[in-house]
């Protein structure tokens, strides 16, 4: 279930996440398009996994 602590959560891990992938896969001549929806894909699978595990829901 969705709750406001995981929608935080995932926020968070997503937006710390994010410019350190853009860092880590950029091309040698910058960012990229490519380079765009890898960080943004995995910044997303991070922010998940962190709001799996640190997020509050109703159990």
């Amino acid at each position: 279930m969705v709750t406001a602590s995981r929608v935080t959560w995932f926020l968070v891990a997503f937006l710390f996440g994010l410019p350190i992938m853009l860092l880590m896969l950029r091309d040698d001549e910058g960012t990229s398009r490519s380079s765009w929806i890898q960080a943004v894909i995995f910044a997303a699978v991070m922010a998940a996994i962190v709001t799996l595990f640190l997020g509050k829901g109703r159990r």
